[in-house]
């Protein structure tokens, strides 16, 4: 019989019915889980009466919550996979799923149908309060080799390009995966995790997680810093996982609310963590920051649990069950990071590339394009991305460092740096800034004496354009590519 991740959560379940699955934002908020069982074997068998069946591929277009992890259980009970269909997605970034992915029929809230109108067919169908469930017209066929694997989540994921791409992941391969993450992140029935990000773009690795290892999960009302710091504290959070943002909206708490001393891991994703802010956040509560390297492809290659201020910056040692070496370029301290693991992705869906083929193509090996380096002590350090290191007259530097540097102006709230393809040999990168509310704008001239103070000046941006705000792809990354910009410079 094929894994079901489904039926390991009911095998948990049995061993602990009365044990809080989902909390509130206060202590009294709780559902059990036999109750959130319950639940799913309800929706399953709604969702089987309007011919959901195995083999069948449901988008999912529904806002993080309880109700977001309930509904892809209960497709997972039918034997049937997942396409999440983000809602900060536009018009054309769902349409690109239509039409490359087969999907049988979607589940969606009320309000986000008209988003996906011209894909359904027929009536729409009431599953619980504002959800309903509509069959979807057939826009493409599936690969044939889809139906050798067991799939359990189909994920298109914008890069830093904004370029989409299918990531097709089985059971099999989720549960390797935290099962991998687990030696390091140690989850239990004892753990409550303050949840924080989206369910589209980090579902396979940690919600399954925190229910497969019987955890509870705390789901706060909005993502106001004393909001949050009040659920972790009513509800003893053992564990946070967030993004950057939410950790600086915590430091920026005026309130005098703090954390709870049974905390043992803050972990931050999403995107590059600032120094300045881990610093500000142990300033602040005395804790330490543990960054994760996640990759949708692979899962969490490094994890770092050390609450060591030496090692604030780095993503951790290498997880057990993935070998890592670095492709080192000539003199360079770092290289790209190169990896092997059976938490690899079963496929790309369109086109089909298996993984066997794609590790055939890259030397038994999958090329991230992230580049690393490591210290004496076995712990990874992120440079930076292959892609987006930029040259100029032959020196080579990344967008970061610079973006830090623009950021400490005290004019400018955020800073994207990119590389300016049609320019002239020697000619300087390009930035896109956003302005501190009510500041005045910064001269040009201005601008470019503050970096050099602590720039090379071939690192100096040519030019400065002022937005109301910057790009970024559904999962909260840069979008460095200048044709992809939001109101994107003219040359």
């Amino acid at each position: 019989m094929a894994l079901n991740l489904a039926e390991q959560f009911f095998y948990k379940a049995a061993t602990q019915p009365d044990h809080p699955l989902i909390l509130g934002q206060n202590s009294e908020n709780k559902t059990s889980y036999q109750a959130f069982q319950n639940q799913i074997n309800t929706l399953a068998q709604q969702l089987q009466a309007y011919g959901v069946q195995a083999g069948d591929n449901i988008g999912l277009q529904y806002p993080s919550g309880a109700s977001y992890i309930a509904y892809v259980y209960a497709i997972w009970a039918c034997g049937a996979c997942v396409t999440p269909l983000p809602f900060e997605l536009t018009a054309a970034e769902k349409q690109q799923i239509f039409e490359h992915v087969h999907i049988a029929a979607v589940i969606s809230h009320p309000q986000a149908l008209p988003h996906i109108s011209a894909y359904l067919e027929g009536e729409t169908l009431p599953l619980e309060a504002k959800t309903v469930f509509a069959q979807v017209k057939s826009v493409c066929q599936a690969p044939p080799e889809l139906a050798a694997i067991n799939a359990a989540f189909i994920r298109f994921t914008s890069g830093t390009t904004g370029d989409a791409k299918g990531v097709v992941l089985s059971h099999e391969t989720i549960y390797t995966r935290i099962h991998a993450a687990n030696t390091v992140l140690n989850l239990n029935a004892q753990d409550r995790i303050l949840w924080l990000l989206s369910m589209d773009y980090h579902f396979a690795v940690s919600i399954v997680a925190y229910l497969t290892f019987g955890a509870s999960i705390i789901l706060p009302q909005n993502s106001f810093g004393v909001t949050l710091l009040t659920a972790a504290t009513n509800h003893k959070a053992t564990c946070i996982y967030g993004a950057p943002t939410h950790y600086m909206l915590m430091v920026q708490d005026d309130t005098g609310a703090g954390l709870p001393a049974e905390l043992r891991l803050a972990i931050v994703t999403t995107t590059a963590l600032r120094a300045e802010a881990a610093e500000a956040f142990y300033q602040r509560f005395g804790r330490v920051l543990n960054e994760t390297y996640g990759i949708i492809e692979l899962g969490l290659p490094a994890i770092n649990v050390s609450q060591s201020r030496d090692k604030q910056g780095s993503v951790g040692q290498v997880t057990p069950g993935y070998a890592l070496r670095l492709d080192r370029q000539e003199e360079l301290g770092y290289g790209e990071i190169l990896l092997k693991s059976d938490s690899m992705l079963d496929a790309y869906y369109f086109p089909w590339r298996s993984r066997a083929t794609i590790l055939a193509q890259q030397d038994g090996w999958f090329r991230t394009g992230d580049l690393g380096r490591f210290d004496a002590d076995g712990f990874l350090y992120i440079v930076g991305r292959s892609k987006e290191m930029i040259s100029v007259g032959g020196m080579k530097f990344f967008p970061e460092e610079v973006e830090a540097v623009l950021e400490a102006h005290p004019a400018i709230a955020q800073a994207c740096v990119f590389d300016v393809k049609e320019r002239q040999w020697g000619e300087p990168a390009g930035a896109q800034l956003v302005l501190v509310a009510g500041a005045t704008k910064p001269t040009h001239d201005e601008l470019r004496a503050h970096c050099r103070a602590a720039l090379a000046s071939y690192k100096i941006p040519g030019q400065f354009h002022y937005v109301t705000e910057l790009a970024y792809t559904a999962s909260g990354k840069k979008i460095r590519n200048p044709n992809k910009l939001k109101n994107p410079p003219r040359e």
